[in-house]
């Protein structure tokens, strides 16, 4: 029987693979998916589509992969594209590209590292000092922060023995959703010696509450990264739903 390990539960890693099932070989050019794409892409995926001669206006408008998401009907009509039927099936197959795009965009990580758990005499000496066996204090927490959620991944050994500790753990995934955090709150302190813990504490509209472990020393700058990362991605949802109303 094969055990979860923790790249089981990574959401980057099961992000890109969703993608990939969705995305067929002619969302991938070079390699490469839609929002990497450079010009030369977008120019082979459009006679790939049977566009061929829209080739040179999109390569006249430098149409790259960050910005072929974005065309509508209007922009098809400014660059040149004056048949209805044309733009219409254009559309068609940027819908398609749009999809994709969202998927890789939430995707993207930002962010990445371990619980700190410090350990006796200021931190100078290893996390449960003396006995710094994984297997005696489980796995750190991992926290992940993409554009669009902050994973917390955590493993818990299902019995406090050495022996099942060697054998696995069970593994929880938890995702908060950037554009439902309402509050983050930092306590950190400072001492003579070593780097002791500081906490970010992370309140949500559905009433979860979160709190990330980490140095003292960097719990400022990560409360910023998800900060921004939190306006950007509530921006996001407000354009998405005017988009809607429209």
């Amino acid at each position: 029987m094969e055990l979860t390990e923790h790249d089981d539960l990574n959401p980057h890693l099961g992000n890109m693979d969703a993608i990939d099932a969705v995305a067929d070989e002619g969302f991938i050019q070079g390699g490469a998916l839609v929002l990497d794409w450079n010009i030369n892409a977008v120019l082979g995926w459009l006679s790939e589509k049977g566009f061929a001669e829209l080739v040179p206006m999109f390569k006249m408008h430098t149409i790259d992969g960050a910005v072929l998401p974005k065309l509508n009907d209007r922009l098809l009509r400014e660059i040149g594209i004056t048949n209805v039927g044309t733009r219409v099936q254009v559309m068609n197959e940027v819908v398609k590209i749009q999809a994709i795009a969202r998927a890789q965009q939430r995707s993207g990580m930002i962010w990445t590292d371990e619980q700190y758990r410090a350990g006796p005499c200021s931190g100078s000496l290893p996390f449960g000092f003396p006995f710094c066996c994984e297997c005696m204090h489980g796995r750190p927490d991992l926290y992940t922060l993409y554009n669009s959620k902050l994973n917390i991944m955590q493993s818990e050994k299902v019995c406090n023995t050495p022996c099942t500790g060697c054998c696995g753990y069970l593994i929880k995934s938890n995702n908060v959703d950037l554009s439902l955090i309402i509050d983050i709150d930092t306590d950190a302190s400072s001492t003579a010696v070593g780097d002791p813990v500081g906490f970010i504490q992370i309140s949500t509209m559905d009433g979860n509450y979160y709190v990330l472990s980490m140095r003292s020393s960097e719990c400022q700058k990560i409360t910023a990264l998800i900060s921004n990362a939190k306006e950007e991605a509530q921006i996001l949802q407000h354009m998405q739903t005017m988009n809607m109303v429209r």
